[in-house]
């Protein structure tokens, strides 16, 4: 990524100067076609407006002056905006601690982007280490797909089976032999957006979304089906109302961790007409906008993924923040501001 005055090129690694033919930093050796948030999470502090409210009155004891907002840091609001994706994750105005997780990345030169690949996972709150659970399945997909990109590979589909596959194994190590029924556990969905395509996999009921924005000609649609069990009954035939009052109508049915099973993501692809956003949440957004038509419409016209995030974030809040919040926006096709 540029950082610097006219045409100088730094490292985004150590800000070191590097030329515009250089693959990796002589001084650390990041590579340069890889535009990445951190592993581990982007974490905070955030700045000095109020998450909730924007206001810029906070007192010393991290209070927002005007709406009460305690503001949150570290794993509790986490942020990060690369330019061709951006993201926002909030702990919610419910929950004690924030255990979704989101990686993702950019691939190419600063005006050719190959790619770019994301990942989000929501853990389940029921299991030990849930936020370590989803933040290692995100990290440990996001250098599968990073890698496919990097080396052209030609099968997305394949590429996000692969991914899944990491994560797994990842959190699978993460499980205590002595304490069986409390693995760590998460949700996933992750995409890669080419110039061409919108690839989307997925376990649990972590969503992907195609929202069409002006001049778009493939309409708005929700691009995942939920691991759940009222989902199940549904694709079965039994209607929506009456499978929503099953008992536990809304427990997975599949998810990543080491009493999963065999776990086999679900994969679709998309080839948009027209420009759109692909949007990647956790249940902390959908469980108040559902539609893709109402997630269109609090996309903020022309404005970056960064803040697009923050809106849709905000608005979860304001609707109850019941829970943790994570989203995820990558505008197509993907090009540099």
């Amino acid at each position: 990524m540029n950082d610097g005055v006219g045409d100088e090129q730094r490292c985004p690694g150590c800000a070191e100067p590097v030329g515009r033919a250089d693959r990796f930093c002589e001084g650390c050796g990041t590579d340069l076609l890889v535009h990445r948030t951190p592993v581990g999470g982007a974490l905070g502090p955030v700045g000095p407006a109020c998450v909730a409210c924007g206001a810029t009155e906070i007192s010393a004891d991290g209070f927002c002056e005007q709406c009460g907002r305690s503001q949150p840091a570290g794993r509790d609001r986490m942020e990060c905006d690369l330019e061709l994706v951006a993201g926002v994750g909030d702990r919610g105005l419910s929950r004690s601690r924030n255990e979704d997780s989101m990686a993702f990345a950019w691939v190419g030169g600063d005006d050719t982007p190959r790619g770019v690949v994301a990942v989000v996972c929501d853990g389940v709150a029921s299991t030990e280490r849930a936020d370590q659970a989803s933040q290692a399945a995100a990290d440990s997909a996001l250098e599968v797909l990073v890698d496919a990109v990097l080396e052209e590979e030609t099968d997305p589909a394949a590429v996000t089976t692969a991914a899944v596959h990491a994560a797994v194994s990842t959190v699978s190590e993460l499980a205590e032999p002595d304490q069986p029924g409390t693995a760590p556990s998460c949700t996933y969905v992750s995409a890669v957006v080419t110039p061409e395509r919108v690839t989307v996999g997925w376990v649990g009921d972590s969503r992907a979304y195609w929202l069409r924005t002006d001049g778009g000609t493939t309409n708005s649609r929700r691009l995942t089906v939920d691991d759940t069990i009222m989902a199940q009954l549904i694709d079965r035939g039994m209607p929506a109302e009456e499978a929503a009052r099953v008992f536990q109508a809304h427990a997975l049915s599949s998810w990543i961790g080491a009493d999963a099973g065999d776990v086999e993501p679900h994969v679709v692809s998309l080839e948009p007409d027209g420009p759109g956003v692909v949007l990647l949440c956790s249940d902390g957004l959908w469980n108040y906008l559902d539609e893709p038509e109402e997630l269109a419409a609090r996309l903020p016209a022309g404005s970056g993924p960064l803040t697009a995030a923050a809106e849709l974030t905000a608005a979860a809040l304001e609707l109850g923040g019941g829970d943790n919040v994570t989203v995820v926006v990558i505008p197509f096709p993907p090009r540099r501001p």
